[in-house]
Order: C-alpha cells, then sequence, then structure tokens
C-alpha cells in the first residue's frame, strides 16, 4: 500500500484540478472512463503482447498508454476513411475481447519501485500541474463567457486542427477550404477521437482536462525510461525533475528569446510538444535495448514507436536518427564498426522517408539553412540573417547560450569513463538537437523545437552521472539550499544592456554566480553537492514564467468575444460538416498583431471549414515568407481575385457570386460586422439565421441548379 499511495496522490490531484478549474464532473467522469477504456487498457494489452520480457507495472502502463495512443490514431484513420466516426468507441473491443483472458493480469515484475522513488516522480509530476495551471488553464476558459478573452493565437489554431480531424481526413487547412495540410496531427487526431468517444466538447478537452493527462503522463514516461535506459533507478526522477522542474540558467528578467524554453511555455504553447515527447520516451529505450543487443521483439517496437513519433513531432525521428548516426561515426573510429548500429540507422531513415512522403507531401515546413538565426533577435539581420562581421557577438551569445541551456548537463561529469554505445547515442542526439536549433532558420522561431526533442536525452544523460556519484543526505541537503538561494538571485539579478554586446552580460555574471557557490559547496561535500547546486540552480524559471507571463502575457494574442462563440457553437449546432462557411473576418482585430491574418476563431468553435479565413499558418504563407526571408505569417494574399471574390459575395451578394459559393460547397456565412458592414442585398438574398451583436449567421438558399444531394443538410451526420 504504502507504494500506491503516491500515484493515488497523483491520480487524485489529476482528477481533482480540472473540477476545481470549474469542468462539469460529468465531463471529467466521461473523459476518465475514455482515458481507460480506449487507451490505456487496450493499449497495455498490445504492448504486453508486443513486448519481450516484463520489467514493472509502471512500464506496462506508460508504455502500454503510448501504444493506446497509436492505436487509436490508426483506429481514428480507418474509422474516418470508411466514413463511420460513430463506430470510433467499437476499437477497443476489437483489443480487449480477444486479449483480455491472456494478457489483463499482469505477470511478476521483476522491477518494482520503491516508496520513495513513486514520491519523487508524484512529486515532480504534481509540480510539473502546478506550473501548467497557473501559466495557462487557470488563465483559459474553454469558451468566453463573462467578457471577451485573449487566446494564444496558436492555441486556437491547433484546436481548428483537432476539430478539422474530428470531421474530415485527410487534413486540411481549417480556413482555406480542403487545402490539404501535410503536418504532424497525431496529437491533434488523438483529442479529436477523445470528443467523438467521450463525448465531451473539445474546448473543455483542450483547455481542461488533456493536458494534466498528456503532463503526467510524460513525466512518468521520463521516469521509466531514465531508470531503463541508465540502468538506475533514481536517474528517472532525477532526469523528470531536470526536464520539467529546473529551468534555464537564465537571470529571470533579462532573459533574451534566443536562450530558447525547455518547459516554459512550450509546454502547453503547442500540444504536440509534449505529446511527441511522451512517444519518444519508449522509442528512446527501444533504440538503447536494440544497441544492446535486442531481440526481434525490441525491433518491432522501434519501428513502432518511431512511425508513431514521426506524426508526434516531426523533428524527433531526424535527431534520434542522427544520435544513430554519431554512434556509427565513433565506432569507425575507433575501428570497431559493428552492424547493429548502421541497420537501426537504415530503419530510421526508411521511417523519416516514409513520413516525409506520406504525412508532409515532401513539404520543407519553410525550414532553411540559417546558422545562428535563433539570435537574431540582437544580432544580425532579420531579413538578410548573420555576417561574418558578427562572429565576435555570436561568439558571445553562444556561450552565454551554452551557460544557461547546458547548466542542466552538468551531471555529465559523473558519468567519468562509464561511456557506451547508449551514453554516446543519447549525447549524439542531444548534439544534433543543439546544432540544428543553432543552424536552421525558421519563419516562426521553430528552430527551438530541434533542442527541445533532443532534451528527454540530455536529461537522462545528466542524470545517469549524478546519481552515480558518492552522497549523503547532508550534502544534498546543503545543495539544495545553496541552489535555492542562487535560484532567487536570479530573479532580482538586475543587469543593464545598452546594446547588443552587453545583452549576454547577465547570464555570464550569474553564471559566475553559480560556478562561485558550487565551489564552495563542493570543497566541502564533493562533486555531487556541486553538480547540484549547478543543475538545481535554474529552478526559478518555471514560478517566476507562472506569475510574471501566464498565458504568455498579451503578445500574440487574438481577442475572441461571447458573441463571436456563440455564433460559432450555433453554427456547429445547426450545420453538417460537409457544410462550408464563408466569411468577411481574415485579420486579427487590434492589438500587437493587428492587421495580421491569424483569426482562427471561427474553425476552432464550430468544427466547420471555412472557405477562405485566414491564411497566416497556410503552407503557402509559410512557403512565401521562407523564400522571402521574412518572419511571421504572410500579410497578403497570395491569390487577390479569390479574396477580392469572397470578400464581394460576403458583403455585396449577387445572385452569380452566391452561386460562385454555393459551387464551393458554401452553405453559410458568418459575417462580422466590425471587420465590415454588407450592403442590403445580404439579408435580401439570403436567410438570416442567427443574430447576436456585430455577429450574424446567414443561410444561402438553394440555387436552382443544385442537386438533391449538394441541397440537403445531411450529407453526413452532424
Amino acid at each position: 500500500m504504502r507504494t500506491k499511495l503516491p500515484w493515488l496522490a497523483l491520480a487524485a490531484v489529476t482528477i481533482i484540478l480540472p473540477v476545481a478549474l470549474g469542468t462539469a464532473p460529468l465531463d471529467v467522469v466521461r473523459y476518465a472512463a475514455y482515458i481507460l477504456y480506449a487507451v490505456v487498457v487496450p493499449g497495455t494489452l498490445l504492448y504486453r503482447t508486443i513486448r519481450p520480457t516484463p520489467r514493472s507495472l509502471l512500464e506496462d502502463l506508460t508504455y502500454g498508454t503510448v501504444v493506446g495512443l497509436l492505436a487509436e490514431t490508426a483506429a481514428l484513420v480507418v474509422a474516418s476513411l470508411l466514413d463511420v466516426r460513430g463506430l470510433l468507441w467499437v476499437w477497443p473491443l476489437l483489443v480487449i475481447v480477444p486479449l483480455a483472458r491472456r494478457h489483463l493480469r499482469g505477470p511478476a515484475y521483476p522491477l518494482r519501485p520503491s516508496a520513495g522513488w513513486s514520491w519523487a516522480v508524484a512529486g515532480v509530476a504534481v509540480g510539473f500541474l502546478a506550473y501548467l495551471t497557473a501559466a495557462f488553464l487557470a488563465v483559459n476558459p474553454p469558451v468566453p463567457t463573462g467578457g471577451a478573452h485573449e487566446y494564444m493565437i496558436d492555441q486556437l489554431n491547433l484546436l481548428a486542427v483537432s476539430a478539422d480531424l474530428k470531421h474530415h481526413f485527410p487534413l486540411a487547412v481549417p480556413e482555406q477550404g480542403d487545402q490539404t495540410l501535410g503536418y504532424h496531427w497525431f496529437a491533434y487526431g488523438h483529442l479529436a477521437a477523445s470528443s467523438l468517444i467521450s463525448g465531451v466538447d473539445l474546448p473543455v478537452l483542450w483547455f481542461r482536462l488533456d493536458l494534466p493527462v498528456l503532463a503526467v503522463l510524460t513525466v512518468c514516461l521520463l521516469a521509466v525510461t531514465g531508470w531503463r535506459v541508465a540502468r538506475h533507478p533514481w536517474a528517472g526522477p532525477v532526469a523528470a525533475a531536470l526536464m520539467f522542474t529546473v529551468g534555464e540558467l537564465v537571470p529571470q528578467r533579462q532573459a533574451p528569446a534566443f536562450f530558447g524554453s525547455i518547459t516554459a511555455y512550450y509546454s502547453w504553447s503547442s500540444r504536440s510538444l509534449l505529446f511527441g515527447a511522451a512517444l519518444s520516451m519508449p522509442l528512446i529505450a527501444a533504440v538503447a535495448t536494440v544497441l544492446s543487443k535486442g531481440t526481434r521483439r525490441d525491433w518491432l517496437l522501434v519501428l513502432l514507436f518511431a512511425t508513431g513519433t514521426t506524426g508526434a513531432k516531426s523533428t524527433i525521428v531526424p535527431l534520434v536518427g542522427a544520435g544513430v548516426a554519431v554512434l556509427c561515426a565513433v565506432h569507425l573510429l575507433q575501428r570497431r564498426p559493428q552492424w547493429t548500429p548502421w541497420l537501426l540507422g537504415s530503419v530510421l531513415a526508411a521511417v523519416e522517408v516514409g513520413a516525409v512522403a506520406v504525412l508532409y507531401g515532401f513539404q520543407g515546413q519553410g525550414l532553411r539553412w540559417g546558422p545562428f538565426a535563433i539570435m537574431l533577435d540582437f544580432v544580425g539581420s532579420q531579413r538578410h540573417g548573420t555576417t561574418v562581421r558578427d562572429v565576435p557577438v555570436i561568439l558571445l551569445g553562444a556561450g552565454a547560450y551554452a551557460i544557461a541551456m547546458g547548466a542542466r548537463l552538468a551531471g555529465v561529469v559523473g558519468l567519468g569513463r562509464r561511456w557506451g554505445d547508449t551514453e554516446i547515442f543519447l549525447a549524439g542526439t542531444t548534439a544534433a538537437g543543439v546544432t540544428g536549433t543553432l543552424c536552421v532558420w525558421h519563419v516562426s522561431w521553430s528552430e527551438h523545437f530541434f533542442i527541445v526533442a533532443a532534451w528527454p536525452c540530455a536529461a537522462i544523460l545528466s542524470a545517469a552521472g549524478l546519481v552515480r556519484l558518492p552522497w549523503s543526505p547532508l550534502a544534498l541537503r546543503h545543495a539544495l539550499t545553496v541552489a535555492a538561494a542562487v535560484a532567487a538571485a536570479s530573479v532580482v539579478l538586475r543587469l543593464p544592456h545598452w546594446y547588443r554586446w552587453s545583452v549576454p552580460l547577465p547570464v555570464y555574471a550569474l553564471g559566475a554566480l553559480v560556478l562561485a557557490a558550487a565551489l564552495l559547496v563542493g570543497r566541502r561535500h564533493g562533486r555531487f553537492a556541486a553538480l547540484v547546486v549547478v543543475l538545481a540552480a535554474g529552478a526559478a524559471r518555471l514560478p517566476f514564467d507562472a506569475v510574471t507571463s501566464a498565458n504568455l502575457g498579451v503578445a500574440y494574442h487574438v481577442r475572441v468575444t461571447p458573441d463571436q462563440v456563440a455564433g460559432a457553437r450555433w453554427l456547429r449546432a445547426h450545420s453538417t460538416p460537409a457544410q462550408y462557411v464563408a466569411t468577411n473576418v481574415h485579420r486579427v482585430g487590434g492589438g500587437l498583431q493587428g492587421g495580421q491574418s491569424l483569426a482562427y476563431w471561427i474553425s476552432a468553435y464550430s468544427e466547420r471549414r471555412v472557405l477562405l479565413g485566414s491564411w497566416g499558418y497556410s503552407p503557402e504563407s509559410t512557403g512565401s515568407q521562407s523564400r522571402a526571408h521574412r518572419l511571421g505569417p504572410a500579410l497578403a494574399y497570395w491569390d487577390p481575385a479569390r479574396l477580392a471574390l469572397n470578400d464581394a459575395a460576403v458583403l455585396d451578394p449577387t445572385p452569380a457570386r452566391l452561386g460562385w459559393l454555393w459551387d464551393q460547397r458554401v452553405r453559410w456565412i458568418l459575417l462580422d460586422r466590425a471587420q465590415g458592414t454588407p450592403t442590403a442585398a445580404l439579408p435580401a438574398l439570403t436567410d438570416l439565421a442567427w443574430q447576436r451583436g456585430d455577429i450574424a449567421v446567414y443561410r444561402l438558399r438553394a440555387t436552382s441548379n443544385c442537386t438533391p444531394v449538394s441541397c440537403s443538410d445531411s450529407v453526413q451526420s452532424r
């Protein structure tokens, strides 16, 4: 019972949290039932069928949950292609019925976590949940009710992607009609399946229920994987703490954007990040097992998890493959080549090529060669990048970057000469992530995602070295006390920066303070205590971020009113997914993003495709901005004639213009008078169906040449 208590407490916190935030208890019960029935149980049964040997119950449950997520994705694709989404709830029975009798009861596991280990992992998970609650969950209602709310633009765009997958396949740009979108969509397919099976509203899943469960799963997965890969039980909790508790070594008030982040902001800004991190943990474990003479089933797991990870986050498999390539290079230098790494690299390369062809349609996603483009906030030119003249400033900034991001790698010192193939693979993957971030340019700063994707490997590697050093409770207590004092100092540390040369200096100052504190503690308590000071000195990052930058402040947000959401949700209730929507809403209103085409609230809350809404996140926008080497979304639409025809049909309709809309499968017009006033022809030629404030919904009348099928409101089930 002592070992079960931490997990029961963690489950209670995860369940109580959304209720405390105002979620209907019935929604919590339905979602919990869905997770158990449609993800955990069938996934665990499948994993027990595939894995070669049992290790621990926690591994079976966590890795099995990942298998359940992948199986759910496959079931969603099949149900969508067969147009039987209403039967998606049946798929778990196809696994549970034949496998339950054989695998539901677990074997006698050789590994059993201690009570202390379990409490440590549960503590990291609860701390991570506390950060997510303060920084995101508590400040974002699923729908605005008491007044307008500022939502981060990415949240509504990705919610719209989930809504599109709930009703359509393959995925399209939600506000660009049926234009195919090559994207890592598995996280959003999971949300679509969650809503279809549980019946819970998508915004409730997005802003309340799914993120806490995914966060707890990812923490537990890293703890299990750290134990397994590092072959030391406490490497797991330490790795989880380095990933989800300790932040970058940066003075909080002086942190330039180029220092990036592993946990703050990136843990909630894009659901694919945590989802991809969760799926990458079993892949790391499977690769490490294969490198140490795994069985055929281990190879099967590598193939399964690599294939699943390509659709979870596009940056993961290339980095894992690069880590394997580094291992191959080391073997060649040591003149002891082995076939296993080369075969493993070939498998990963084949999986990646398949993903580029099938999932991404050979699209480049706007990535370009751009050395040190991540530092363009303070060096070089946003348009032309960096030049040879910028090298001194780049070196200064790169040193600060190494201090900020590399402090949590200090535990590697404890490895000494214990460098086997697994450690080389982890280090190679980490180095590839850093290299990708420093050498690639992207229109929306997505080069950060390379180092984020590699960080689980970095955390495991650092933890593996730290836990192998001799330690004592007294040394740990003193080290944590000093680390807390240094972390507090990072909050109050202020150094003025006059121009670009002085931007990195606060990081050097904090780094010097941490080094002095580590040497002072290390003289008395040894290397272990010194490393703990360095590793934990950035622990103020998450609390500071939650207090000062919840929801990323007001930058990069769109103001959504209750009237807008009410109109979109009315449209969802009275239309079918086959019916498209035309609108005059293309751009964000006022604020910092005024004029940008990033208004995705219609498709996010209506779950309907918009013929021509916002275009800022479309492949054409990314491609054109990449070719022009400009940051951010395209301000101008690339087909002005089509845009003009759309707006004329909405604001100044004629029978011919409305006929054009009808031919495009448009059956509804959602009008926002704040962005344009229609002529009297609109109410004369269409039927006003709903109106509140500036928002009005009009229904198109059937044209004389429509067929019975095209005039029907029941082309697809709602």
